[in-house]
Protein backbone atom coordinates (compact mmCIF):
# COMPACT_ATOMS: atom_id res chain seq x y z
CA UNK A 1 0.00 0.00 0.00
CA UNK A 2 1.56 3.33 -1.11
CA UNK A 3 1.54 6.05 1.27
CA UNK A 4 -1.33 8.11 -1.07
CA UNK A 5 -3.15 4.86 -1.37
CA UNK A 6 -3.58 5.19 2.66
CA UNK A 7 -4.84 9.14 2.62
CA UNK A 8 -7.86 8.02 0.58
CA UNK A 9 -11.06 7.70 2.31
CA UNK A 10 -13.25 4.38 3.11
CA UNK A 11 -15.64 5.47 0.61
CA UNK A 12 -12.73 4.92 -1.55
CA UNK A 13 -12.19 1.39 -0.46
CA UNK A 14 -15.26 0.56 -0.63
CA UNK A 15 -15.84 1.72 -4.00
CA UNK A 16 -13.16 -0.41 -5.72
CA UNK A 17 -14.85 -3.32 -3.44
CA UNK A 18 -18.42 -2.77 -5.43
CA UNK A 19 -16.28 -2.99 -8.69
CA UNK A 20 -15.40 -6.57 -8.33
CA UNK A 21 -17.00 -8.85 -10.26
CA UNK A 22 -20.18 -10.74 -8.83
CA UNK A 23 -19.38 -8.64 -5.44
CA UNK A 24 -22.93 -7.49 -4.66
CA UNK A 25 -24.44 -6.13 -1.62
CA UNK A 26 -24.95 -9.40 0.35
CA UNK A 27 -21.26 -9.95 -0.12
CA UNK A 28 -19.85 -6.47 0.06
CA UNK A 29 -21.26 -6.67 3.33
CA UNK A 30 -20.01 -10.33 4.00
CA UNK A 31 -16.75 -8.97 3.55
CA UNK A 32 -16.81 -5.51 5.89
CA UNK A 33 -18.18 -7.97 8.01
CA UNK A 34 -15.31 -10.86 8.71
CA UNK A 35 -12.63 -7.46 8.28
CA UNK A 36 -13.92 -5.38 11.23
CA UNK A 37 -16.02 -3.06 9.48
CA UNK A 38 -12.80 -1.69 7.83
CA UNK A 39 -12.44 -1.73 4.04
CA UNK A 40 -8.99 -1.29 3.67
CA UNK A 41 -8.57 -4.26 5.79
CA UNK A 42 -10.79 -5.88 3.74
CA UNK A 43 -9.28 -4.80 0.31
CA UNK A 44 -5.79 -5.50 1.23
CA UNK A 45 -7.53 -8.85 2.80
CA UNK A 46 -8.71 -10.01 -1.27
CA UNK A 47 -4.77 -8.79 -2.32
CA UNK A 48 -2.63 -10.66 -0.02
CA UNK A 49 -4.77 -13.77 -0.56
CA UNK A 50 -5.69 -14.14 3.14
CA UNK A 51 -8.40 -16.70 3.87
CA UNK A 52 -11.86 -15.49 2.75
CA UNK A 53 -14.89 -17.53 4.45
CA UNK A 54 -17.79 -16.19 2.71
CA UNK A 55 -21.60 -17.45 2.96
CA UNK A 56 -22.45 -18.58 -0.58
CA UNK A 57 -19.10 -17.54 -2.11
CA UNK A 58 -17.14 -20.06 -3.98
CA UNK A 59 -12.97 -20.41 -4.45
CA UNK A 60 -13.03 -18.97 -8.19
CA UNK A 61 -15.33 -16.29 -7.30
CA UNK A 62 -12.93 -15.38 -4.79
CA UNK A 63 -9.92 -15.96 -7.06
CA UNK A 64 -11.25 -13.88 -9.30
CA UNK A 65 -11.48 -10.53 -6.91
CA UNK A 66 -7.84 -11.48 -6.16
CA UNK A 67 -6.97 -11.44 -10.13
CA UNK A 68 -8.75 -8.07 -10.72
CA UNK A 69 -7.87 -5.96 -7.41
CA UNK A 70 -4.06 -6.72 -7.99
CA UNK A 71 -4.21 -4.89 -11.14
CA UNK A 72 -6.39 -2.32 -9.72
CA UNK A 73 -5.55 0.90 -8.99
CA UNK A 74 -7.53 2.25 -6.08
CA UNK A 75 -6.53 5.98 -5.95
CA UNK A 76 -6.87 6.86 -10.07
CA UNK A 77 -10.47 4.95 -9.99
CA UNK A 78 -11.49 7.56 -7.06
CA UNK A 79 -9.94 10.18 -8.40
CA UNK A 80 -11.65 9.12 -12.06
CA UNK A 81 -15.23 9.27 -10.36
CA UNK A 82 -14.45 12.87 -8.93
CA UNK A 83 -13.74 14.08 -12.75
CA UNK A 84 -16.99 12.75 -13.85
CA UNK A 85 -18.83 14.85 -10.88
CA UNK A 86 -19.87 11.29 -9.23
CA UNK A 87 -20.05 11.58 -5.60
CA UNK A 88 -19.35 8.58 -3.46
CA UNK A 89 -20.20 8.50 0.47
CA UNK A 90 -20.82 5.83 3.27
CA UNK A 91 -22.57 5.60 6.56
CA UNK A 92 -20.99 8.41 8.65
CA UNK A 93 -20.36 11.05 5.79
CA UNK A 94 -22.44 14.21 5.94
CA UNK A 95 -24.31 13.36 3.03
CA UNK A 96 -25.50 9.71 3.98
CA UNK A 97 -29.18 9.54 4.22
CA UNK A 98 -30.47 9.54 8.04
CA UNK A 99 -32.95 7.28 7.69
CA UNK A 100 -30.66 4.58 6.15
CA UNK A 101 -28.72 4.21 9.28
CA UNK A 102 -31.05 2.11 11.24
CA UNK A 103 -32.20 0.52 7.64
CA UNK A 104 -32.73 -3.54 8.40
CA UNK A 105 -30.50 -3.98 5.09
CA UNK A 106 -28.92 -0.49 4.26
CA UNK A 107 -26.70 -0.40 1.26
CA UNK A 108 -22.79 -0.52 1.56
CA UNK A 109 -21.92 3.09 -0.52
CA UNK A 110 -24.40 4.90 -2.39
CA UNK A 111 -22.81 6.60 -5.83
CA UNK A 112 -25.10 10.05 -7.01
CA UNK A 113 -24.49 12.72 -9.21
CA UNK A 114 -26.81 15.73 -9.24
CA UNK A 115 -28.19 17.58 -6.41
CA UNK A 116 -27.07 16.84 -2.98
CA UNK A 117 -29.50 14.89 -1.23
CA UNK A 118 -31.63 16.63 1.17
CA UNK A 119 -32.32 15.33 4.54
CA UNK A 120 -34.80 17.94 5.83
CA UNK A 121 -37.67 17.36 3.05
CA UNK A 122 -39.89 14.56 3.84
CA UNK A 123 -39.62 11.96 0.59
CA UNK A 124 -42.70 10.18 -0.91
CA UNK A 125 -42.16 7.13 -3.56
CA UNK A 126 -44.35 6.85 -6.33
CA UNK A 127 -43.76 3.63 -7.91
CA UNK A 128 -45.97 1.54 -10.19
CA UNK A 129 -45.50 -0.87 -13.78
CA UNK A 130 -43.43 -0.24 -17.21
CA UNK A 131 -46.62 -1.06 -18.90
CA UNK A 132 -49.46 1.20 -17.85
CA UNK A 133 -52.44 3.14 -18.65
CA UNK A 134 -52.69 6.56 -20.02
CA UNK A 135 -54.82 7.08 -17.06
CA UNK A 136 -51.80 5.75 -14.95
CA UNK A 137 -48.94 7.73 -16.43
CA UNK A 138 -51.13 11.00 -16.27
CA UNK A 139 -51.48 10.69 -12.38
CA UNK A 140 -48.40 9.57 -11.53
CA UNK A 141 -47.08 12.95 -13.49
CA UNK A 142 -49.58 14.87 -11.54
CA UNK A 143 -49.24 13.55 -8.28
CA UNK A 144 -44.97 13.73 -8.74
CA UNK A 145 -45.62 17.79 -9.90
CA UNK A 146 -48.11 18.54 -7.15
CA UNK A 147 -45.65 16.98 -4.11
CA UNK A 148 -42.73 18.75 -5.59
CA UNK A 149 -44.15 22.09 -5.68
CA UNK A 150 -45.30 21.30 -2.05
CA UNK A 151 -41.64 20.46 -0.88
CA UNK A 152 -41.90 16.57 -1.06
CA UNK A 153 -39.11 15.32 -2.38
CA UNK A 154 -40.56 12.56 -5.22
CA UNK A 155 -38.78 9.60 -5.49
CA UNK A 156 -38.78 6.71 -8.12
CA UNK A 157 -36.45 3.97 -9.87
CA UNK A 158 -36.32 5.64 -13.16
CA UNK A 159 -37.47 2.87 -15.14
CA UNK A 160 -40.38 3.39 -18.01
CA UNK A 161 -44.22 4.34 -17.46
CA UNK A 162 -44.99 5.32 -13.93
CA UNK A 163 -41.68 5.69 -12.30
CA UNK A 164 -40.79 8.44 -15.82
CA UNK A 165 -43.82 10.00 -15.08
CA UNK A 166 -43.45 10.71 -11.70
CA UNK A 167 -40.34 12.37 -12.27
CA UNK A 168 -40.97 13.90 -15.10
CA UNK A 169 -44.32 15.63 -13.14
CA UNK A 170 -41.73 16.17 -10.46
CA UNK A 171 -39.16 18.01 -12.75
CA UNK A 172 -41.78 20.69 -14.42
CA UNK A 173 -42.74 22.75 -11.64
CA UNK A 174 -39.91 24.91 -9.41
CA UNK A 175 -40.12 22.33 -6.38
CA UNK A 176 -38.25 20.08 -4.31
CA UNK A 177 -35.60 18.27 -6.81
CA UNK A 178 -36.73 14.25 -7.59
CA UNK A 179 -34.37 11.19 -6.09
CA UNK A 180 -34.06 8.66 -8.25
CA UNK A 181 -32.60 4.78 -7.65
CA UNK A 182 -31.64 3.34 -10.10
CA UNK A 183 -30.33 -0.64 -11.04
CA UNK A 184 -27.20 0.17 -12.66
CA UNK A 185 -24.55 2.53 -12.46
CA UNK A 186 -25.28 6.11 -11.85
CA UNK A 187 -23.32 6.69 -15.65
CA UNK A 188 -25.32 3.83 -17.70
CA UNK A 189 -28.34 5.24 -18.50
CA UNK A 190 -31.42 2.36 -18.52
CA UNK A 191 -33.58 2.09 -20.49
CA UNK A 192 -32.22 3.74 -23.61
CA UNK A 193 -35.58 5.31 -23.80
CA UNK A 194 -35.34 7.30 -20.64
CA UNK A 195 -31.85 9.05 -21.67
CA UNK A 196 -33.57 12.66 -22.11
CA UNK A 197 -35.45 12.53 -18.67
CA UNK A 198 -31.97 10.48 -16.94
CA UNK A 199 -30.00 14.01 -18.33
CA UNK A 200 -32.71 16.18 -16.79
CA UNK A 201 -32.80 14.92 -13.41
CA UNK A 202 -29.00 14.23 -13.30
CA UNK A 203 -28.95 18.22 -13.80
CA UNK A 204 -32.38 19.05 -11.66
CA UNK A 205 -32.42 16.14 -9.27
CA UNK A 206 -30.44 13.40 -7.95
CA UNK A 207 -29.63 9.80 -9.66
CA UNK A 208 -28.56 7.52 -6.79
CA UNK A 209 -27.37 3.69 -7.01
CA UNK A 210 -25.42 1.19 -4.64
CA UNK A 211 -23.72 -0.14 -7.96
CA UNK A 212 -20.48 0.28 -8.95
CA UNK A 213 -20.26 3.44 -11.70
CA UNK A 214 -19.76 1.55 -15.32
CA UNK A 215 -22.09 -1.34 -14.11
CA UNK A 216 -24.29 -2.60 -16.45
CA UNK A 217 -28.27 -3.24 -15.25
CA UNK A 218 -28.72 -6.79 -14.27
CA UNK A 219 -32.53 -8.40 -13.77
CA UNK A 220 -31.43 -8.99 -9.82
CA UNK A 221 -30.46 -5.56 -9.30
CA UNK A 222 -33.85 -3.32 -9.63
CA UNK A 223 -35.62 -6.05 -7.10
CA UNK A 224 -32.18 -4.78 -4.81
CA UNK A 225 -32.59 -1.04 -5.27
CA UNK A 226 -36.36 -1.22 -4.32
CA UNK A 227 -35.25 -1.51 -1.12
CA UNK A 228 -33.42 1.57 -0.82
CA UNK A 229 -36.52 3.47 -2.56
CA UNK A 230 -38.34 2.35 0.32
CA UNK A 231 -36.02 2.90 2.63
CA UNK A 232 -35.27 6.87 1.76
CA UNK A 233 -39.45 7.70 1.67
CA UNK A 234 -41.70 8.63 4.42
CA UNK A 235 -44.65 6.57 2.29
CA UNK A 236 -44.89 4.47 -0.72
CA UNK A 237 -47.79 5.29 -3.38
CA UNK A 238 -48.60 2.37 -5.89
CA UNK A 239 -50.31 4.00 -8.68
CA UNK A 240 -50.54 0.69 -10.93
CA UNK A 241 -49.32 -2.69 -10.55
CA UNK A 242 -49.86 -5.56 -12.57
CA UNK A 243 -50.53 -8.65 -10.22
CA UNK A 244 -46.62 -9.74 -9.72
CA UNK A 245 -45.35 -6.23 -10.60
CA UNK A 246 -41.88 -5.13 -9.17
CA UNK A 247 -43.72 -2.36 -7.64
CA UNK A 248 -44.90 -5.31 -4.97
CA UNK A 249 -41.16 -5.60 -4.06
CA UNK A 250 -40.96 -2.04 -2.98
CA UNK A 251 -44.06 -2.61 -1.18
CA UNK A 252 -43.34 -5.29 1.01
CA UNK A 253 -39.51 -3.09 1.81
CA UNK A 254 -41.90 -0.73 2.82
CA UNK A 255 -44.04 -2.57 5.15
CA UNK A 256 -41.12 -4.31 6.72
CA UNK A 257 -39.23 -0.92 7.55
CA UNK A 258 -42.72 0.32 9.19
CA UNK A 259 -43.33 3.01 5.66
CA UNK A 260 -47.36 3.31 5.35
CA UNK A 261 -48.57 2.21 1.99
CA UNK A 262 -50.93 3.78 -0.45
CA UNK A 263 -52.73 3.07 -3.73
CA UNK A 264 -54.74 4.85 -6.07
CA UNK A 265 -58.15 3.14 -7.45
CA UNK A 266 -58.08 1.70 -10.52
CA UNK A 267 -60.46 0.07 -13.00
CA UNK A 268 -60.99 -3.47 -12.45
CA UNK A 269 -61.32 -4.36 -15.79
CA UNK A 270 -57.36 -3.16 -16.48
CA UNK A 271 -54.80 -5.59 -15.69
CA UNK A 272 -52.10 -2.67 -15.36
CA UNK A 273 -54.29 -2.04 -11.65
CA UNK A 274 -54.89 -5.47 -10.67
CA UNK A 275 -52.15 -5.68 -8.01
CA UNK A 276 -52.64 -2.04 -6.61
CA UNK A 277 -56.58 -2.33 -6.19
CA UNK A 278 -55.57 -5.99 -4.44
CA UNK A 279 -52.94 -3.64 -2.17
CA UNK A 280 -56.48 -0.97 -1.17
CA UNK A 281 -58.36 -4.29 -0.87
CA UNK A 282 -55.68 -6.22 1.64
CA UNK A 283 -55.73 -2.53 3.78
CA UNK A 284 -53.72 0.13 1.87
CA UNK A 285 -54.38 3.75 2.27
CA UNK A 286 -57.16 4.57 -0.61
CA UNK A 287 -55.08 7.54 -2.54
CA UNK A 288 -58.05 9.55 -4.07
CA UNK A 289 -56.00 12.91 -4.15
CA UNK A 290 -52.56 14.76 -2.81
CA UNK A 291 -54.11 15.25 0.57
CA UNK A 292 -54.50 11.90 1.16
CA UNK A 293 -50.43 11.45 0.32
CA UNK A 294 -49.38 14.04 2.89
CA UNK A 295 -51.80 12.98 5.47
CA UNK A 296 -50.06 10.00 5.29
CA UNK A 297 -46.50 11.67 6.01
CA UNK A 298 -48.04 13.10 8.84
CA UNK A 299 -48.53 16.48 7.02
CA UNK A 300 -45.99 19.48 5.91
CA UNK A 301 -43.16 20.88 7.73
CA UNK A 302 -44.47 24.34 6.12
CA UNK A 303 -47.80 23.59 5.73
CA UNK A 304 -49.29 24.33 1.92
CA UNK A 305 -52.12 23.90 0.43
CA UNK A 306 -53.16 20.96 -1.48
CA UNK A 307 -54.35 21.48 -4.93
CA UNK A 308 -57.27 19.59 -5.40
CA UNK A 309 -59.25 16.17 -3.74
CA UNK A 310 -58.58 14.11 -7.05
CA UNK A 311 -54.84 13.70 -8.23
CA UNK A 312 -56.89 13.88 -11.56
CA UNK A 313 -57.52 17.33 -11.41
CA UNK A 314 -54.86 18.30 -9.18
CA UNK A 315 -53.29 22.05 -10.45
CA UNK A 316 -49.90 21.65 -11.37
CA UNK A 317 -47.77 24.65 -12.39
CA UNK A 318 -45.25 23.80 -15.56
CA UNK A 319 -41.90 25.71 -15.94
CA UNK A 320 -41.43 28.04 -18.02
CA UNK A 321 -40.33 26.17 -21.32
CA UNK A 322 -39.75 27.65 -24.48
CA UNK A 323 -39.20 24.38 -26.26
CA UNK A 324 -42.93 23.71 -24.86
CA UNK A 325 -44.28 26.44 -25.63
CA UNK A 326 -42.94 26.38 -29.19
CA UNK A 327 -44.47 23.19 -29.53
CA UNK A 328 -47.90 24.18 -28.22
CA UNK A 329 -48.02 27.00 -30.55
CA UNK A 330 -47.30 24.46 -33.44
CA UNK A 331 -50.09 21.84 -32.20
CA UNK A 332 -53.14 25.15 -32.49
CA UNK A 333 -56.46 23.88 -31.99
CA UNK A 334 -56.72 21.24 -34.67
CA UNK A 335 -55.63 17.60 -34.59
CA UNK A 336 -51.66 17.68 -36.25
CA UNK A 337 -49.15 14.91 -36.92
CA UNK A 338 -45.93 14.95 -35.29
CA UNK A 339 -44.42 15.37 -38.99
CA UNK A 340 -46.15 18.62 -39.00
CA UNK A 341 -45.15 20.25 -35.54
CA UNK A 342 -41.53 18.99 -36.51
CA UNK A 343 -42.21 21.35 -39.75
CA UNK A 344 -43.12 23.73 -37.70
CA UNK A 345 -40.51 24.39 -35.06
CA UNK A 346 -36.74 24.61 -35.00
CA UNK A 347 -36.29 22.00 -32.61
CA UNK A 348 -34.67 18.18 -33.36
CA UNK A 349 -37.69 15.73 -33.96
CA UNK A 350 -36.51 14.17 -30.87
CA UNK A 351 -36.82 17.09 -28.60
CA UNK A 352 -40.51 17.86 -30.22
CA UNK A 353 -41.39 14.23 -29.34
CA UNK A 354 -40.30 14.76 -25.88
CA UNK A 355 -42.53 17.68 -25.79
CA UNK A 356 -45.45 16.41 -26.99
CA UNK A 357 -45.32 13.32 -24.20
CA UNK A 358 -44.76 15.88 -21.65
CA UNK A 359 -48.02 17.81 -22.51
CA UNK A 360 -50.17 14.73 -22.66
CA UNK A 361 -48.85 13.45 -19.41
CA UNK A 362 -50.03 17.03 -18.12
CA UNK A 363 -53.56 16.58 -19.90
CA UNK A 364 -52.82 20.00 -22.16
CA UNK A 365 -52.99 17.48 -25.56
CA UNK A 366 -54.35 14.07 -26.01
CA UNK A 367 -52.92 11.05 -28.77
CA UNK A 368 -55.10 9.36 -30.88
CA UNK A 369 -53.25 6.83 -33.02
CA UNK A 370 -50.94 9.05 -35.21
CA UNK A 371 -53.06 12.07 -34.07
CA UNK A 372 -52.05 14.85 -31.59
CA UNK A 373 -54.96 17.53 -30.10
CA UNK A 374 -54.49 20.23 -27.89
CA UNK A 375 -57.41 20.03 -25.32
CA UNK A 376 -56.07 22.89 -22.73
CA UNK A 377 -54.80 25.85 -22.72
Amino acid sequence: MTEHDSSLPAAAWVAALSALPELGPSRLRGLLSISEGDPRQAWHRIVSGAPIVLERTGPKVIDTWRTVARRFDVANRWAAMASLGIRTFVAGDPEWPPVLLDDPEPPAILFACGHRLRADAPAVAIVGTRRGSAYGRRIAWQLGASLAELGVTVVSGLALGVDAAAHEGALSVAGAPPVAVVGSGVDVVYPARNASLWSRLAENGTILSEASPGTDPSPWRFPARNRIIAGLSSAVVVVESHARGGSLITVDEALERGVPVGAVPGAITESSASGSNRLLADGAVPILGIDDVIEMIGGLPNPASAASENPGDATVREKADPALEAVVDAIGWSPVLLEQVCLRVDLEPSEVAVAIETLVLSGRCVRTGGWIERIAS
